[in-house]
């Protein structure tokens, strides 16, 4: 209970309330009291003067004492005793004088007779009750010559003073009541700003920001409510700034390419990104607290986060992942406030890179080399020519021709160069068209059937009745068909087949040209539609290698897919699907 402020306030002016009342209650009974009794001791003082002055005529005449204080106690409702010098008593109003012991020994007659007035409450053996009595001289002409004493019992004063106290423990007992209400409601009244803040406090806690409480007074637990209200509010747009940044910054990490992880003074994972995720195959959750090595698995970062922590210096090094089999750069960077708190590593996937900066090299490379053969040839053949077989018309002629086909053979390979360098920057515009595939098909056949011929190859189609029609560039769909038909001619075997035929799906119409030839083995798969690629076994013959790059990426300008299925020595077939709403890319 004490553990509440309310409690704290209210329950010392509580007992402060009890003690002041109980002492008010005590003082109060006291004073009610000794009111009474001297009330009582006035009035039994002015009737025993009455008593005197009426009993002077009967003493002096020596008669009729007992008789007067009789009729006197019954008048004034007390009892009446008068009393000789020498203690005799010579009427009483309840008892019989001639029974009743001396009176000269009782303090109140001494008194009475010392002093002029005798007082005293004792208990009466003869009416067998605390009785108060006083006592006045009977004098004549300043001679004494009695006493007169008046007496009343204390038991009508006992029951008024016991409703005189009764009143008083009520009255004292209802003000305590009153005031101890009055302290409660006060004290909760002056403690309900403290209550509100406690539970909005809590509220925030939990997170629910923006809490508002009343401000019912201007005194300081108003200023408290307003200052708790401002609080509230600059918290509520501070943490909303905080969640903002925090949103920008996760949306930041969350898009950025390269890998994002934040370790402690200890090296041990405290944030990551989702390009770390997937470059090296964790959930950040599960990295959380633990050490780089057990969750990226690469010496090679752990050792620059160590040599970082160990020297607060950026430290980088690139390396090929263990787990992702990917080449990466990483660079490690100090945090550093007032002292180092832990450090920054940035991994950047040079995969790509450095397969551009290799496809540069064998670009250039291959480029180099097929240029170079036909020009070697043509400037030998000029020379010659030069050297006197121009004299030779048969020589001449023939090497004027080799010379032509050499040429041919260098414009299309830089026609096929500008053709695939537009197609691949998007400058070459699609010109789209309906096209019916089964009747391309048919015309490539027709135009490659003397080749086949000549190569000892059948040529078959296995077309699909009802072909829907597809919207697509007519001439760069009869392009790619002629590649894909020229190449199974050409690498097939003496007596070999081609097979084309085509099929439809809801989505898709899908061309497929199977041949019978020398295939294509798993480690050349993957690569037949890079630029300049040649297999050493799929490829004998020649050619520049830029056909099936041309036809992949004419096939993909479609919004289509383009594919193979292979094995060495047993064939292989090339397939391309052009989706219905081809052509609306």
């Amino acid at each position: 209970m004490f553990r509440r402020v309310q409690w704290r306030i209210a329950v010392p002016f509580i007992l402060l309330i009890v003690v002041s009342m109980s002492v008010l209650g005590i003082y109060l009974t006291s004073f009610a009291r000794n009111t009474q009794l001297e009330n009582l001791r006035s009035r039994l003082e002015d009737e025993a003067r009455i008593t005197a002055e009426a009993s002077l005529p009967a003493f002096l005449g020596q008669g009729g004492l007992d008789t007067l204080a009789k009729k006197l106690g019954k008048e004034i409702d007390a009892r009446v005793t008068i009393i000789a010098l020498n203690g005799t008593v010579l009427g009483d109003s309840d008892e019989n004088p001639a029974t009743m012991e001396n009176h000269a020994t009782r303090p109140e007659v001494i008194d009475a007779l010392a002093s002029g007035l005798g007082e005293i409450t004792r208990y009466s053996t003869t009416l067998g009750e605390m009785m108060m009595y006083v006592a006045v001289p009977i004098t004549n002409q300043s001679n004494t010559v009695g006493v007169a004493r008046v007496a009343l019992p204390l038991a009508a004063v006992e029951n008024s003073l016991n409703q005189v106290t009764l009143i008083i423990i009520l009255a004292v007992v209802m003000m305590a009541v009153l005031a101890i209400v009055a302290a409660v409601l006060i004290s909760r009244a002056t403690t309900r700003p403290l209550r509100e803040i406690t539970k909005a406090s809590k509220r925030i806690a939990s997170g629910e920001l923006g809490q508002k409480i009343p401000v019912r007074t201007r005194d300081e637990t108003g200023q408290l409510a307003q200052a708790f209200n401002e609080m509230s509010s600059n918290l509520n747009k501070l943490v909303g700034d905080i969640s903002t940044e925090k949103t920008k910054l996760q949306t930041v990490l969350a898009n950025m390419a390269d890998g994002v992880i934040m370790a402690d003074v200890e090296g041990k994972i405290v944030l990551a990104n989702q390009a770390t995720e997937r470059l090296f195959g964790f959930r950040e959750k599960d990295a959380i607290n633990k050490p780089l090595i057990e969750v990226v698995h690469d010496h090679e970062a752990d050792e620059i986060l160590k040599l970082c922590l160990r020297t607060s210096q950026m430290q980088t090094v690139q390396f090929e992942s263990v787990t992702s089999k990917r080449f990466i750069r990483a660079i490690v960077i100090p945090l550093i406030e007032d002292r180092l708190t832990g450090a920054l590593l940035l991994f950047q996937d040079l995969t790509e890179l450095r397969s551009l900066q290799t496809m540069r090299r064998e670009l250039v490379g291959n480029i180099s080399h097929e240029l170079r053969t036909p020009i070697a040839g043509i400037k030998a053949m000029v020379e010659t020519l030069r050297d006197g077989a121009i004299d030779d018309k048969e020589a001449a002629m023939d090497f004027l021709t080799r010379i032509d086909s050499e040429v041919d053979r260098l414009t299309q390979m830089v026609s096929e160069l500008t053709e695939l360098s537009r197609i691949e920057t998007g400058r070459a515009e699609l010109k789209i068209s309906p096209v019916n595939l089964n009747l391309l098909v048919e015309e490539v056949v027709a135009q490659l059937n003397p080749l086949a011929q000549r190569q000892q190859v059948t040529i078959t189609t296995n077309l699909a009745t009802g072909l829907p029609i597809v919207r697509a560039d007519n001439d760069r769909i009869r392009q790619t068909l002629t590649n894909l038909v020229h190449n199974a001619i050409k690498f097939n075997h003496l007596g070999g087949e081609v097979t084309v035929s085509t099929r439809t799906d809801r989505e898709s119409v899908t061309v497929s040209v199977c041949d019978t030839g020398i295939g294509i083995s798993k480690e050349d798969l993957p690569h037949v539609f890079e630029r300049f690629y040649k297999a050493d076994k799929a490829r004998p013959r020649g050619g520049s290698g830029l056909g099936l790059a041309i036809a992949k990426h004419v096939v993909e300008a479609h919004s289509g897919n383009i594919w193979v299925e292979s094995e060495g020595g047993k064939g292989s077939t090339f397939s391309f699907s052009l989706p219905l709403q081809a052509g609306s890319k």
